[in-house]
Order: structure tokens, then C-alpha cells, then sequence
């Protein structure tokens, strides 16, 4: 191609990744801090992109410029940033959290794929008491945030942002059609963690850990009731929701690394859980083909539970049950 047809496919690539509500002058005159006539005329290739705009705009989109020039090495390229253990707190992170489900939500077509090491991390908000601890613990005993490293914790302390943020990543969340495979140990991680809390007191209340677990097994009874019906709904509201699919696949000898890979209006993503709650995303044609492919491979491998395999569903949400009430267990002693 021409610097005429690169920089025309290249403003293409860019709207592709719009959602229809934007409009690709007003975004590339943001970026650019230019008048919509000069964004027009770059749009149109009648005025050259300089190095640097090329650099603004690719970094804001994402864009790897040697997979848009088809240049052959071994690198892929990855966004993201890590979380500042100085500065972090849960709104911020939960913003961005929403802010790349809303993304999601405002493409016409979407599809979200989760390859589960742990419960996936949106379903949690469904229950705020439940993504409190969650995130407390993260904070205080993975990112080694100063301001939990002493203390207690009581639930009381911090729910305000999940009966807020937190909904609304929920909400965001129960419009996307996804699909994830599950495997009996996704249980395992958030178990673990209460115990851990419950034997180094660190829980204030021991109304909390009641709490905590109660919330848990509500999780996994409402995950099998939208696993039976086919589709996503509010917690106890089957008939109050667009019905968008969901589908589940188990897995006995397949443990996922907490992967998301999404299809958002025929472009592919994928975003790698790092160092705890970091991640980052890259759109790498052979990464995330190559992520795609190995999709497929492994639902050929798993087990459909979705609306069917009545016996298989039971089997396995009755075994995740099983494993929270030999948990609660100890505190009723």
C-alpha cells in the first residue's frame, strides 16, 4: 500500500474499534487537539499524519503499528499498567473495571470467553458483601496495601462502593453473551481465603465470615440457576432481563488461568491476568487467534451444561455446595 492507503486503513482501524455513538472526527480532534476541519482532512488522507500523531493515536486505540504494517517478529504488544501499591484504592480500579465493560456493552456485536482458574471476577459484584472481601483481600494480602496491612476487617468499612460501583459493573456485566469453562477448583481460591482471614482473626465479626460464606453459595445457586435457564439475569430476577446467552462448560482435568478473550464487532482481544488483579490486553492478530484456536480445542474437551446435561450441572454445583458447607462448618462449631 501507499502512505495514501496506509493512513486511509489506518483511521479504518481506528473506527472500527468505535462503539456507533462516536464519532471518529470528534475522538481523532480530542486526541489530536485539533479543529474537526484538520481531523477531516488527515481522515480523508489529504493531509499526512506526522510521527507524532501517529504515535498519539495508536497509543490511545491500542493499535500495534507492526501488526498493522505486517511487520514478521516474535513480539506482541500488550497495554496495561500496574497498580500503584502507594495509591491504589477499589473506586478506581473498579472504574476502569466498568469503564471497559461499557465498551463492551456499546458494540453491536459482543461476546466475551473466560478460561476460569478462580469464580470469575464479575460475578462477585452481584453480591457486594462478597466483593468487599474479595477485594480487601487482594488489597491487603497480595498488593500489600499500606493502609489494610493492620487491623480487622469488617464489611461495614467499605460495602458503600460495591452497592454502587460494584453494581454497575454487575449490570454491565449481565449484557454481554459470554462463555466460560469451569473446572471443581474455581471454588478452591475464594475458600482459602476466608479460612486464611478466620484462623489470623483478621475478621472483625464473625457475623462477616456467616456473611461472607452465605453470599458464596448464593453466588454458585444463582451461577447454576442462569447455567439451567441459558442466559444472564439479576440475582432472583429470571424474567426481568433481556436474555442474553450464557454458556457454561465444565472441565475435570483443565484448570484456566483467569484469560478473557472478547469479540467486540468482529475484532478480537485478549486480556492476561497478571501479579494478582493487574492485567493487561493486547488485540494481536496471531495472539489472539492463537487464543481462539486454543478456545476451541478445549470446549471439544468440556463438557456443555447450559440448558442441557441436566445430570452433569447437578453433579457439579452440588459438589462446589458441598465444599462451602464442610467450610462453614468449622465456625458453627
Amino acid at each position: 500500500m501507499n502512505a495514501i492507503e496506509l493512513q486511509t486503513a489506518f483511521f479504518k482501524k481506528i473506527k472500527d474499534q468505535l462503539p456507533s455513538h462516536i464519532a471518529l472526527v470528534d475522538i481523532v480532534a480530542e486526541q489530536l487537539n485539533i479543529s474537526n476541519d484538520s481531523a477531516y482532512r488527515r481522515i480523508r488522507a489529504e493531509k499526512h499524519l506526522s510521527f507524532d500523531e501517529i504515535q498519539v493515536l495508536a497509543a490511545h486505540f491500542k493499535i500495534s503499528l507492526d501488526s498493522f504494517l505486517h511487520l514478521q517478529n516474535d513480539g506482541v504488544v500488550f497495554w496495561g499498567h500496574n497498580i500503584d501499591r502507594n495509591s491504589f484504592d477499589f473506586e478506581s480500579y473498579l472504574q476502569g473495571i466498568a469503564s471497559q465493560l461499557e465498551y463492551f456493552v456499546d458494540a453491536d456485536e459482543k461476546q466475551m470467553f473466560y478460561f476460569n482458574k478462580d469464580i470469575p471476577i464479575f460475578h462477585h459484584f452481584m453480591f457486594p458483601e462478597l466483593a468487599t472481601f474479595k477485594c480487601y483481600f487482594w488489597s491487603r494480602y497480595d498488593l500489600n496495601y499500606q493502609q489494610f496491612n493492620k487491623g480487622q476487617f469488617l464489611i461495614n468499612d467499605f460495602i458503600d462502593i460495591f452497592n454502587n460501583t460494584g453494581k454497575r459493573i454487575s449490570d454491565l456485566y449481565l449484557q454481554i453473551p459470554s462463555t466460560e469453562i469451569w473446572n471443581l477448583d474455581c471454588i478452591n481460591t475464594t475458600i482459602r481465603q476466608i479460612d486464611y482471614y478466620r484462623e489470623s482473626h483478621v475478621f472483625k465479626s464473625q457475623q462477616d465470615i456467616e456473611t461472607v460464606y452465605q453470599c458464596l453459595e448464593k453466588l454458585v445457586d444463582h451461577i447454576e440457576l442462569q447455567v439451567e435457564y441459558g442466559y444472564k439475569f439479576p440475582y432472583n430476577k429470571p424474567g426481568k432481563t433481556e436474555k442474553v446467552k450464557y454458556n457454561v462448560y465444565i472441565n475435570e482435568f483443565f484448570l484456566g488461568d483467569n484469560t478473557i478473550m472478547a469479540q467486540v464487532n468482529g475484532k478480537r482481544m485478549v486480556f492476561i491476568n497478571h501479579n494478582v488483579i493487574n492485567y493487561m490486553m493486547t488485540n494481536n492478530n496471531a495472539f489472539t487467534d492463537y487464543t481462539f484456536e486454543t478456545l476451541k480445542i478445549l470446549l471439544k474437551k468440556s463438557t456443555l451444561i447450559s440448558e442441557i446435561s441436566e445430570r452433569d450441572r447437578q453433579m457439579f454445583f452440588n459438589n462446589l455446595r458441598q465444599r462451602i458447607h464442610e467450610r462453614r462448618k468449622l465456625i458453627q462449631r
